[in-house]
């Protein structure tokens, strides 16, 4: 089941690779983003320096970590940088569950 929360919005406490398939966020800012159950989910965008973005979903969420599947809505996995936002936004994914 798809989950949302208004205006959640993070920024990442460390550099992720292209690869990575777990996030963690500022401490303290994970509590923005819903709380999942099984089989739960959402879809999180990071947005980099240069405004690139990329969208997951997001599997699980436990404190400040987010368990992730990269490169959704035909978006590309990439490399993210320490201070790199993730948001909850409204994606065409959300639209097609």
């Amino acid at each position: 089941m798809l989950k949302f929360t208004n205006n959640a919005s993070a920024t990442l406490a460390g550099a992720i690779t292209s690869t990575a398939t777990s996030v963690v966020l500022t401490a303290g800012n994970g509590s923005l983003f819903p709380a999942l159950g099984a089989g739960e989910f959402f879809y999180a965008t990071f947005v980099d320096s240069s405004n690139n973005l990329e969208v997951v979903k997001v599997t699980a969420r436990t404190t400040d970590t987010l368990t992730i599947v990269r490169a959704q809505d035909n978006t590309v996995a990439r490399a993210y940088a320490v201070g790199d936002k993730c948001e909850r936004r409204v994606v065409a994914a959300d639209f097609a569950e």
